[in-house]
């Protein structure tokens, strides 16, 4: 413990030395970090957005903090947009977004942002020399799109996918089997561990979920560029090379002009001294719209049971979201609140709990939910503890079903020269021990048990949705949905993004002004640094790497496998 506490003290020296730099540096430079200092906007300015790399729904970590890089978040980027709508010292938005990764219903969202942006009748440039698909989709929001005409400068429109890895012959020539146990024809969370190749039902759903996508991205292509449906389906079908370069995409009618940057600068008269970035850019979005609050609960990451501090951004737990709970009935401004709902689902039984807490919760104040990129298996079932449901028209949802996969390692211990003898008292004292073929009355009686947690999934979408015993069997199953079939089988109300949602929360709430506050509240460098104090591991983590041995790392993967639990979860990665 002495050891780990004087890592934790050798950390956190060098991270306030690091913390004092980046702030003397940017104070001499006279430049402020988000949050930390007001920046003066010129008259006639341009607001730069350069969106790149990962980007996040919502930052839970204030980007004043010196090693969140800068990069606005699109709950960031979306409100300053619509501020600067109204800032008479903004002239313009320049867009030049590079490979964001970042769902499609996040892309959704700034497009949103950039319309009402344009209603103020200022414009929108986009720019791009290597434009990735979502870079180019946002960029259709704007009134005209330039191309750097270099023949390495290229676009890339790839269309929409998904992708299954296999581990089954992996899996037995280690010597490992898995045991699948589920309930829901389509749940295929455990194909990729029994079969070679996806069933013919899982397949099919899933390619109808992502055709439901693909469509979408047809018609925003062909609505923005003035072309017709078909000449934007050959686009992506029919061109000859997958890179775009300048000449083609001018001829596709994908560009309004190739240009150089420094040229369409010099053309609009931009320049350093009436520019700014949107990460220095201040808003004051919130005054004079009244005292009454909305709250927007960002849930981004899977469902896992975990702790709220260092660590948690990008886990949903019961804890986190009860303390976010607490905040909010302690506020009596608050008078409804919008789930943003952006998770692949996870632990069923910590899915239930938020359940339950959301539910108590809705029982004072209306609950709206929005979903983002993909809402599925525990995204949906926690969506369910709410009086209305938006889901983006990208968004991937449902896949009502349960999972758990149990490795059974026997053969495994045979090859490395492990062996494990198990004995004791009582029925299953010994049935757990993966190092050992399972007892199939235990394996028979986990699938007895799958069923129940099946049939309690089915009850909330039932009770929230008014879906009869009949229809439920047509949209659970594990199927997955797009969002317009989603709407169609009743398991959302409206397809809108998150601005339609926290109107749809005023109106039940009788609101006609009001604030928006969004939970959970962001944290500055001195939380993060309390924090880590309670785990002084992570401090240790950095300056010492620990060396296991071969036993040691034997142990630990038995440990793994024994970390078993029902699973509501959504395994594909569809964005």
């Amino acid at each position: 413990m002495k050891k780990n506490t004087g890592y934790f003290i050798l950390a956190l020296v060098i991270f306030v030395i690091l913390a004092i730099g980046a702030f003397w540096l940017g104070y001499s430079s006279g430049k402020t970090f988000m949050g930390t200092g007001k920046t003066t906007v010129a008259k006639n300015s341009w607001l730069l957005i350069n969106p790149r790399g990962i980007i996040k729904e919502y930052n839970e970590v204030e980007m004043g903090s010196f090693w969140m890089g800068g990069q606005a978040s699109v709950e960031d980027m979306t409100r300053r947009i619509r501020y600067a709508a109204e800032d008479k010292n903004i002239k313009g938005i320049m867009l030049e977004p590079s490979f964001m990764a970042v769902s499609y219903s996040s892309v959704r969202e700034l497009v949103l942002a950039l319309q009402d942006f344009r209603q103020s009748g200022k414009p929108v440039i986009a720019y791009g020399s290597t434009w990735g698909q979502r870079d180019y989709f946002l960029s259709l929001a704007a009134d005209s799109i330039y191309m750097d005409p270099s023949a390495s400068a290229g676009l890339m429109l790839d269309g929409v996918s998904a992708n299954v890895m296999f581990y089954k012959e992996l899996l037995d020539k280690i010597g490992v089997k898995m045991h699948v146990l589920q309930s829901g024809e389509f749940k295929g969370a455990g194909e990729p561990y029994s079969q070679t190749s996806l069933s013919a039902g899982t397949r099919a759903n899933l390619e109808r979920a992502l055709r439901g996508r693909y469509d979408v991205l047809l018609s925003a292509l062909a609505q923005s560029r003035g072309i017709t449906a078909e000449e934007a389906r050959l686009i992506f079908e029919e061109r000859a090379d997958f890179f775009i370069n300048g000449s083609q995409a001018l001829e596709m009618k994908l560009v309004d002009g190739l240009t150089d940057k420094e040229e369409l600068w010099d053309r609009l008269g931009i320049r350093k001294a009436n520019s700014i970035n949107i990460t220095k850019y201040s808003d004051k979005a919130q005054l004079n719209m009244g005292s009454q609050r909305i709250a927007v609960i960002n849930l981004n990451g899977e469902i896992s049971p975990a702790n709220t501090g260092y660590g948690s951004e990008g886990i949903i737990s019961a804890a986190k979201v009860q303390n976010i709970i607490e905040d909010i009935e302690d506020d009596s401004s608050i008078k409804a609140v919008v789930l943003r709902v952006n998770s692949p689902g996870g632990s069923a039984l910590e899915s239930e709990l938020i359940h339950r807490k959301l539910s108590h919760l809705k029982a004072r104040i209306p609950i709206v939910v929005s979903m983002n990129g993909v809402a599925a298996s525990g995204g949906y079932y926690i969506s369910c503890a709410s009086n209305y449901i938006f889901a983006d028209e990208l968004t991937i949802t449902g896949s009502i079903g349960v999972i758990m996969m149990i490795p059974e390692a026997s053969g495994l211990g045979r090859k490395i020269g492990l062996r494990s003898e198990s004995f004791g008292y009582g029925k299953f004292a010994t049935a757990a021990d993966p190092l050992n073929p399972y007892d199939p009355e235990f394996i028979e009686s986990l699938r007895r048990n799958s069923t129940g947690v099946y049939t309690e999934f089915k009850q909330r979408v039932m009770d929230a949705r008014g879906i009869s015993p009949e229809e439920i069997q047509a949209v659970a199953e594990g199927r997955v949905f797009s969002a317009a079939d989603a709407k169609e089988n009743k398991l959302i109300d409206e397809i809108g993004g998150l601005k339609e949602a926290i109107a749809k929360a005023a109106e039940l709430a009788k609101l006609t002004t009001y604030q928006v506050q969004n939970y959970p509240g962001k944290k500055g460098f001195y939380e993060l640094i309390m924090e880590m104090k309670d785990n002084p591991m992570f401090a240790a983590s950095l300056l010492h790497k620990q060396e296991l041995s071969p036993e040691a790392l034997a142990q630990r993967f038995v440990d793994t496998l024994k970390a078993r639990q029902w699973l509501y979860y959504l395994p594909y990665n569809m964005e």
